[in-house]
């Protein structure tokens, strides 16, 4: 297993390094494309990377459903992918021109968020979600396209001209298992674990399982509960 060294969104993504020209983007695109394979398949980590200014932060994540997540009736794997983000922050924040992307990186946007989000919320963004905004953007639709392989799921703000990284997590093949997701700890919101209740890790997984049920568009608990459910039923946990 490698080490992983966490840098900061400006250390990592200086301004150069995203160039206006085409020519220079399409290096750019052909590099990494080149090294994100070698670096998925050599770590089972998971790598997070925050601007130490991020007020709005990926939360948890599911790259593998094996179940109906988005709740309409029918599962569809492209459809119940799903990524969460979180205001950490104490005051609200406008959220038009937050973008999510995967390894494809800037300009191959999966979903453009709108709206504002209020300190403590979570907000949630679908498979099924992120095919719409590509239909209605006129963008190929794939959905939000994250890979049960590995991949990296990066949230930008772009805004005149700007694009600035906000939050990036890179993630291995232990996170993206059967109904895994990988977040926040209930305990720390800095430290991240894989919410494993319906396919437990038994001690293989990096980060750690916690044995907990997976929570798309809540504040991150645990429940251990495993019992085989419906996305409806983990809501009535919470919300009774």
């Amino acid at each position: 297993m490698c080490a992983v060294e966490v840098k900061t969104g400006a250390d990592r993504f200086p301004r150069e390094t995203f160039p206006e020209d085409e020519e220079g983007r399409m290096r750019m695109r052909k590099l990494f494309r080149f090294f994100m394979p070698v670096a998925i398949f050599s770590m089972t980590i998971l790598s997070v990377v925050s601007s130490l200014s991020a007020q709005v932060v990926i939360n948890e994540f599911m790259a593998d459903p094996a179940r109906d997540w988005d709740g309409d009736g029918e599962y569809y794997y492209r459809n119940d992918e799903w990524v969460e983000i979180l205001n950490i922050g104490e005051t609200s924040v406008d959220l038009d021109g937050y973008m999510l992307t995967d390894a494809e990186g800037v300009g191959i946007w999966r979903y453009g968020f709108s709206g504002t989000i209020l300190p403590g919320q979570v907000m949630i963004v679908y498979g099924s979600d992120s095919r719409a905004w590509e239909e209605s953007s006129g963008n190929p639709v794939y959905g939000l396209s994250l890979n049960n392989t590995g991949d990296m799921i990066s949230l930008f703000h772009v805004s005149s001209g700007d694009t600035v990284l906000i939050d990036e997590v890179t993630y291995g093949v232990s996170a993206a298992q059967d109904d895994r997701s990988a977040g926040r700890s209930p305990h720390g919101e800095r430290e991240w674990e894989i919410f494993d209740a319906y396919n437990p890790c038994g001690g293989n997984c990096d980060p750690a399982g916690n044995g907990c049920v997976p929570t798309p568009g809540l504040v991150n608990t645990c429940t251990t509960s495993a019992s085989p459910s419906s996305w409806g039923r983990i809501k009535k946990m919470y919300n009774g």
